[in-house]
C-alpha cells in the first residue's frame, strides 16, 4: 500500500534539501554545514547526525555564513543572525539580513557580539550586506561603504570579496576586481576571467575564479599557458614546495602535487569553485573546502578518505527548497520547484527526482493528476508521465494537443477532461490517454490580455488571471470578465484557486486578495491577520481559503471575513498550498511544511474594516 502524504511526513513537520552548501565549520564536536536547507551536523568521521531547521529555532533555512568563537557558533541566515551553544540551542543575536560575517579571529563571545552590534549600528540601513573587512562593508546591490565615514562607491555586481590594504581596499565583485586607494580613487585590477566571478582566499593569496573554471591570481596577467588551456580547465601555479601558490598561471595538472589535507580553494560561501582541472583534489562543484571537508553547489558535503572523496550528505532528498507546486498522484506527494524539477515521495520516505531532459524545463508552474497520468506544467512546455515514461509536449515541438504558447501556465481536472492552459487558450485532453488525445481547443477572447499569469479549473469552470486585466472565467458556455474596483482588489493576479461549486480566490501582486463564493466577491486589501498584501499562493478549503504571502500564511474565514495568521512555516515566502483535512502542506522558498490551518474554535469577530463585499 502506498504511504500517504501525512504518514510519510509524520516524523518531521519540516522537510528541506541540504545539497547546496555555503560554509563549513567544526564546532561542538561536529562539523556543521551551512546549507540552503538549514544546518546539517556531521560527526568527525562523516556520519550525518541531524538537520537543524526553524523547528529548532533557526530564523530561516537559507544559511549564508558561519563564524565560531569557540563556545558559540554564529549563523547568518536570510531571516536573521543567531548563535548556537555547543548543545546546538539557538539564541537570537541580531535582526539583520547579512550574507557574510566579519572574521571572529581570537575574539571572545562577548567581544564578538559587541563587535556585531557596533557594526550593525553604523551600517547604512536597507542594504543586504555580502562582504565585510575591518574598515569596509559591501552589499548585494554593488555598494561599498567605508565604516565610520560618509564615503561610498558604486560597483558593478554584488560585492563578494574585501581585503583592506595599507591605504585603501581591494574589492572583488561578481563582475570584476578593483582597487581603491587612500584618496578614494577606483581602478580596475588586471585581467580577470569571464564572470560571474567568485574569489578564493588561501594562505598563499587570492584566486579569482571565473564562470568557466579559469582561476587566476589577483591582478595577474593571462599567461600563454593559460591562453592555451582547454575551455573549462582550472589552472594553478605549482610552487617549489608542492603547494599551490597564487603567483601566476601554469599547467592544468599542477594540482596533482597538492599535499594531502591542504585547503586548495576556500570560497567561503560566494560562488562556485570550479574544479574540473583538479578533480583528484576537489569534488566537482565545490563551493567551500576546510581541511578534509568540502561543500558543493548541488551535491552536499564530501569527506576525504584515503581512497578519495566520499559524499556524506544523504541522498534521496527533496528535489529543491523553492517549491512552486504541490499535488498528489496515485497516493504519492508530488513537489514541483522553481528551478530543480519535480519529485515524488516513495513508500520508503525517500524522494525520487526528475529534471530535464525528462521535463521540458526545471521551472515548474503547476501539477495535476488524473489518476493515470501526471501533468507537469513548465515554462518550456508540458511534462507527462503515463506511469512508465516521461514525454515532452510543447508549442513548436511535439504538439498533438494544439498548445498555443511555449509556457504552460497550469493543468487542471475539469468536467470535460484535463485542461492544459497557455497564454492563448485552453487545450482539453482525454484523461488517462497515452499519447494525449485532444478533446477540443478553446481560444481566449479577443483583446483580453497579452500577459496571462495563472490558471486553475474545476468542474465546468476554468479561470485565468493576468498581470493587467484581472480575471477571466469560462463556465462551459461563455467567457466572463472580472476587474478591480467592482470585483477584485487589483488587476494583477498572482495566485488562483477554484472549485467545482464555482468558488474562487484570487491573490494579487501587492493589494491583498478577493474571494468569490459563487455569487458575490469579498475583497480583502489588508487585515490584522494577513502578514503581507503580496499574495503568492491560495487554496480553497471548506468555509474559506488559505492564503500564502511573502511574509507568511493565513486562513480566511468566509463567514466572518476574519483573517487568522497561521503558525510559522519553513520559510515566510509561501508559494504553494495543498490542504489535507484540518492540516495543509505549505510549499515555501525554504522547504516544505506540514501545519494545521483549521481554528480550534469558530471565531466570532466581525469583518474588519478593510474587507468589502459586492
Amino acid at each position: 500500500m502506498m504511504l500517504s502524504t501525512l504518514t510519510a511526513l509524520a516524523l518531521a513537520a519540516t522537510v528541506t534539501n541540504t545539497e547546496t552548501v555555503h560554509d563549513l565549520e567544526p564546532f561542538g564536536g561536529h562539523v556543521v554545514a551551512c546549507t540552503e536547507g538549514g544546518l546539517e551536523l556531521f560527526t568527525p568521521a562523516g556520519r550525518p547526525v541531524r538537520v537543524l531547521t526553524v523547528e529548532d529555532g533557526l530564523p530561516g533555512h537559507f544559511c549564508r555564513a558561519l563564524e565560531s568563537t569557540g563556545d558559540r557558533l554564529f549563523v547568518a541566515t536570510d531571516e536573521g543572525l543567531v548563535s548556537l551553544d555547543t548543545g546546538f540551542r539557538v539564541t537570537p543575536v541580531l535582526d539583520v539580513r547579512w550574507q557574510a560575517l566579519p572574521a571572529a579571529e581570537d575574539a571572545s563571545t562577548p567581544d564578538y557580539v559587541s563587535r556585531l552590534e557596533s557594526l550593525a549600528a553604523v551600517l547604512p540601513p536597507g542594504a543586504t550586506y555580502t562582504a565585510f573587512s575591518p574598515r569596509f562593508a559591501g552589499t548585494a546591490e554593488g555598494r561599498l561603504f567605508e565604516l565610520g565615514t560618509s564615503r561610498a562607491w558604486a560597483l558593478p555586481g554584488p560585492v563578494r570579496f574585501l581585503s583592506d590594504t595599507r591605504d585603501g581596499v581591494d574589492v572583488g565583485t561578481s563582475e570584476g576586481a578593483f582597487s581603491i586607494d587612500g584618496r578614494g580613487r577606483l581602478a580596475a585590477v588586471g585581467t580577470v576571467p569571464t564572470g560571474p566571478l567568485s574569489f578564493s582566499a588561501t594562505e598563499h593569496g587570492v584566486h579569482v575564479v571565473g564562470s568557466d573554471g579559469d582561476v587566476r591570481a589577483w591582478g595577474a596577467a593571462r599567461s600563454d599557458a593559460a591562453a592555451s588551456a582547454p575551455p573549462g580547465a582550472t589552472t594553478l601555479t605549482e610552487a617549489n614546495n608542492g603547494d599551490t601558490h597564487a603567483q601566476g598561471i601554469s599547467r592544468p595538472d599542477a594540482a596533482a602535487s597538492i599535499p594531502s589535507g591542504a585547503t586548495v580553494l576556500n570560497d567561503r560561501s560566494h560562488g562556485d569553485v570550479r574544479a574540473r582541472g583538479i578533480a583528484p583534489s576537489v569534488p566537482a562543484g565545490a563551493t567551500v573546502l576546510t581541511g578534509d571537508w568540502a561543500g558543493t553547489r548541488a551535491s552536499g558535503v564530501f569527506f576525504r578518505e584515503s581512497k578519495g572523496w566520499r559524499r556524506v550528505t544523504p541522498t534521496g532528498q527533496l528535489c529543491g527548497n523553492h517549491i512552486t507546486a504541490l499535488a498528489r498522484h496515485q497516493g504519492r506527494l508530488v513537489v514541483g520547484t522553481f528551478d530543480r524539477g519535480v519529485c515524488w515521495q516513495r513508500t520508503d520516505g525517500r524522494w525520487q527526482t526528475f529534471r530535464t531532459p525528462a521535463l521540458p524545463s526545471n521551472q515548474v508552474l503547476g501539477l495535476t493528476s488524473d489518476g493515470q497520468n501526471l501533468y507537469v506544467a513548465t515554462t518550456y512546455g508540458l511534462g507527462l508521465h503515463d506511469g512508465k515514461t516521461w514525454t515532452q509536449v510543447a508549442y513548436g515541438g511535439r504538439n498533438p494537443v494544439a498548445l498555443g504558447k511555449l509556457s504552460v501556465l497550469g493543468a487542471s481536472r475539469v468536467e470535460e477532461g484535463v485542461a492544459l492552459v497557455d497564454g492563448r487558450g485552453m487545450s482539453v485532453v482525454t484523461p488517462g490517454s497515452s499519447p494525449l488525445s485532444l478533446v477540443r481547443r478553446l481560444p481566449l477572447p479577443e483583446g483580453w490580455s497579452d500577459h496571462p499569469s495563472v490558471a486553475e479549473g474545476a468542474g465546468r469552470f476554468l479561470w485565468m488571471g493576468s498581470e493587467d486585466r484581472g480575471l477571466l472565467r469560462w463556465d462551459g458556455e461563455r467567457w466572463q470578465r472580472f476587474h478591480d474596483g467592482r470585483d477584485l482588489t487589483d488587476n494583477w493576479v498572482t495566485a488562483l484557486s477554484t472549485d467545482a461549486e464555482g468558488r474562487a480566490i484570487a491573490g494579487t501582486c501587492q493589494d491583498g486578495f478577493s474571494y468569490f463564493d459563487g455569487a458575490r466577491w469579498t475583497r480583502v486589501h489588508t487585515a490584522p491577520g494577513l502578514p503581507s498584501p503580496a499574495i503568492v499562493a491560495t487554496a480553497l478549503v471548506p468555509g474559506g481559503a488559505l492564503v500564502g504571502t511573502l511574509l507568511g500564511a493565513s486562513y480566511f474565514d468566509a463567514d466572518t471575513g476574519a483573517v487568522h495568521a497561521l503558525p510559522r512555516l519553513a520559510d515566510p515566502r509561501v508559494y504553494a498550498v495543498l490542504p489535507e483535512g484540518d492540516t495543509a502542506l505549505f510549499g515555501t522558498e525554504g522547504g516544505l511544511s506540514l501545519a494545521p490551518w483549521k481554528p480550534s474554535a469558530k471565531p466570532s469577530a466581525k469583518p474588519p474594516a478593510a474587507v468589502s463585499r459586492r
